[in-house]
């Protein structure tokens, strides 16, 4: 078994292939990737093969670190393994990939690797692993068949989902979904940040987002429209057969049109007709995030909740400093 790291000439429906026949994330895509460095950020695609057939995949992620002079990796939703390989297979193809990304490491002297896979992953026991903390992505989320019929879907939502779904038709919001950024998105979020007290992304990174989509890497912009102006605005993902609801935002001044609701249905059922197969809501968390997981299950779907991440730790002493450090700044 070998491992190998792919230039950036490489094409991109032959890294998304592998990802679409072994339920990969659009954040393994190439066009994630992509994305990554038009962020300013270098990026590693690897893959393990044996006999000429591809067991693992993965793409590794340069992130900034508190302390200078080091680096450290990022690994969302991955590594990606080839399905129905025995578990020694499985534990091989890992063992080459963190092989090869603790030679990248040495020489970009990063301190650690930060893994959040979608699959269980068994570690060398030679390299040094432990369950920090915090994560980046959500560590449960909730998705939606798309594959029942439209109306059983419907029928599926809480009473409460579908009344406001109906207030907002009654009340004349409009939805649309269109392929280009528009400033109103980043306005409303600019609002809703100050009102929920988080800091959001420059605009610059939306507008990013929107330019790597390809056939394979679709992003829209969900828009509830009423009398003419944005009272709701989502980011929509689709990519290997799921619709990826991301940032989001409301006006609030005009909530009690319910305007999110009907803007959720609506791309429920536009994702739904351009033949994608789920609807993955992006992260649930009661504790955190009680009033907009509430909102999320008022739409029925399957909670799923991923392995914990992983940090491979390659300079203890500088991990140790960068969680002290984590804590102070």
């Amino acid at each position: 078994m070998e491992s190998r790291i792919i230039s950036n000439g490489w094409r991109d429906s032959d890294w998304n292939r592998f990802l679409f026949e072994n339920d990969g994330s659009f954040l393994q895509s190439y066009e994630w990737g992509e994305f990554q460095q038009a962020l300013g950020k270098r990026i590693w695609r690897i893959k393990t093969e044996e006999g000429g057939n591809i067991l693992g995949q993965v793409l590794v992620i340069e992130e900034t670190f508190p302390l200078k002079a080091k680096t450290c990796f990022y690994v969302p939703f991955g590594p990606v393994l080839k399905e129905g390989i025995s578990p020694e297979k499985q534990e091989q193809a890992v063992g080459v990939i963190l092989g090869e990304i603790q030679k990248i490491a040495q020489k970009q002297r990063a301190v650690f690797l930060k893994m959040e896979p979608r699959q269980e992953i068994i570690v060398p026991k030679n390299l040094s692993a432990i369950i920090p903390e915090k994560r980046i992505q959500p560590q449960r989320t909730l998705t939606l068949d798309l594959l029942q019929e439209e109306e059983e879907i419907f029928r599926n939502f809480s009473p409460k989902t579908r009344y406001n779904v109906g207030l907002a038709q009654r009340k004349g919001v409009r939805v649309k979904l269109e392929d280009q950024y528009r400033e109103e998105f980043y306005r409303l979020i600019k609002r809703t940040s100050q009102r929920d007290g988080f800091v959001p992304f420059e605009e610059e990174h939306y507008r990013k987002l929107f330019r790597v989509a390809s056939h394979d890497f679709k992003v829209k912009l969900c828009l509830a429209d009423y009398k003419g102006k944005i009272i709701a605005a989502y980011i929509l993902i689709l990519f290997n057969k799921t619709a990826t609801g991301l940032h989001g935002a409301n006006d609030w001044q005009y909530r009690a049109l319910k305007g999110a609701n009907l803007l959720q249905w609506e791309r429920i059922k536009a994702v739904k007709n351009l033949g994608y197969e789920k609807f993955d809501f992006w992260g649930i968390d009661e504790k955190k995030w009680r009033g907009i997981t509430d909102f999320k299950k008022g739409f029925g779907g399957t909670e799923i909740a991923y392995p914990l991440s992983k940090d491979i730790i390659f300079q203890k002493g500088w991990y140790k400093l960068y969680n002290i450090a984590r804590r102070i700044i």
